[in-house]
């Protein structure tokens, strides 16, 4: 049974003008929260984009006839006086800035198809959302220091551990475990919402450490399914095609071949995971055998360009003949912190001991509870041995991009992307110290000072 919450919850999504994210963030309020009396906030500096989003909610509200409270707003202390909650989903740059997060490592022959988590790409992503993030925290600090701010920005993990070292009780969001789930229960015809699983480890390169269908351990049975697709030791085969601007799944060589060395399924689709290690992408025909079907983030963000309305509005009409909550953990995490009931979650925390094996100032993907108490990670124990060597490796990228920023040390900088398991496989020391001033000198409006940019500092 619902129950009116606190009329002072309030509740802001800050990047509320980006394309789609938003809405379904914003619709799931609409679903969840609204009929509870709480107050939605639309932040982003581009005031005609946020209210680009709150027309496209309140159209939903009208259809569903949901009471709507909404305030848009393009000042964020403004926005975050007497927030409660604060999602976070902007970037920083635009599609200007992520252009030389990927074409610049592209030229010296790093190449990947995304490029927001980890590696040049996911480093300069993070350096140059340091000023906006330590704006933010200041006034989280200033106006709303118990609001609880969720975050889905990438890359996730630098993004938590530094918002957290700047006083801001900051978790993290993705949806990448329970779209895993989903394809698990595709691959072994488990009905959906059936499988029972536990996953920990890194953002986007978490294991699924138990997986089961009532009460029957699935891992070998996974196993066998994926080599026979996937794997050509085992007669798994998928042809090349150069693919298109969407991302198409359905072709997990990549996952399966982790998982034939690992012992553990991952978390994040074969395109993504083939970012964070350094055995799939050295060479053009590598990337095509260990993933035949091209997919480009960057090119399917061009192609969107100018067409903005037009998805935005094709969004709403999805929501029309049905407003229900979706698979994002956001809404619900608030809802349940709120009082409408408990949910099991997954977040990215500073680990603090939820993972034995990882160190205790890396950002872990854990199980969480979320109830009127609180949010409250649960401990995982210790990975598998090599599962923890693999997110290790990924964990020293990481922490020392955040120690260049809390430190506001340039060279700390050309040691993080020296420590990219992917970059060091293609590259060799002298390269990596060019690629980097390459990509400073590319991004330099929108770096901080330190950083050798034009930005300011991160306060």
């Amino acid at each position: 049974m619902r129950r009116a919450v606190s009329p002072a919850a309030r509740v802001v999504i800050s990047g509320a003008g980006g394309m789609v994210f938003p809405l379904t963030l914003a619709a799931d309020f609409l679903a969840l929260l609204a009929p509870l009396g709480a107050e939605l906030v639309l932040h982003d500096p581009d005031l005609e984009r946020a209210a680009r989003t709150a027309a496209a909610v309140r159209a939903l509200a009208d259809h569903h006839g949901r009471p709507l409270r909404v305030t848009v707003t393009a000042d964020r202390r403004a926005a975050l006086r007497g927030a409660t909650h604060v999602l976070l989903t902007f970037q920083v740059g635009g599609l200007d800035a992520y252009r030389a997060d990927v074409e610049v490592p592209r030229r010296y022959g790093v190449d990947v198809p995304a490029g927001d988590t980890l590696g040049p790409g996911g480093i300069f992503r993070f350096l140059r959302s340091t000023p906006a993030f330590g704006a933010l925290a200041a006034d989280v600090r200033e106006v709303c220091p118990d609001a609880l701010v969720l975050n889905y920005a990438n890359p996730m993990a630098m993004n938590v551990l530094y918002l957290n070292a700047l006083g801001v009780r900051a978790m993290g969001l993705c949806h990448s475990i329970p779209h895993t789930a989903a394809l698990l229960e595709d691959l072994l015809a488990v009905p959906r919402g059936e499988l029972t699983y536990r996953a920990a480890g890194i953002n986007h390169q978490a294991w699924f450490l138990t997986l089961e269908h009532r009460g029957t351990d699935l891992h070998a049975r996974l196993r066998d399914i994926l080599r026979r697709r996937f794997l050509p030791d085992h007669g798994g085969y998928t042809p090349w095609t150069e693919g298109h601007d969407t991302y198409v799944g359905g072709q997990e060589r990549v996952r399966a071949e982790l998982l034939e060395t690992f012992g553990y399924v991952l978390s994040e689709s074969s395109h993504h995971a083939s970012e964070y290690v350094p055995y799939f992408r050295r060479t053009p025909e590598a990337v095509k055998a260990a993933l035949p079907r091209r997919w480009d983030y960057l090119r399917g963000a061009e192609a969107g360009l100018g067409h903005e309305q037009a998805t935005l509005d094709a969004a709403v009409d999805a929501r029309r003949a049905r407003l229900e909550p979706s698979a994002e953990y956001g809404m619900r995490i608030v809802a349940a912190t709120l009082g409408s009931g408990p949910e099991h979650v997954y977040v990215n925390v500073v680990n603090g001991g939820l993972i034995a094996n990882l160190p205790a100032d890396a950002c872990v993907e854990v199980p969480a509870v979320a109830d009127a108490a609180g949010v409250t990670p649960q401990p995982a124990g210790r990975l598998p041995a090599p599962c923890a060597g693999l997110n290790l490796t990924n964990v020293a990228v990481q922490l020392s991009a955040v120690e260049a920023a809390t430190q506001r040390d340039p060279r700390r900088i050309e040691a993080a992307v020296a420590l990219d398991p992917l970059t060091a496989s293609i590259l060799d020391l002298r390269d990596i110290r060019a690629m980097t001033r390459d990509l400073i000198a590319a991004q330099r409006r929108w770096l901080p000072a330190w950083a050798g940019g034009e930005a300011g500092v991160s306060g």
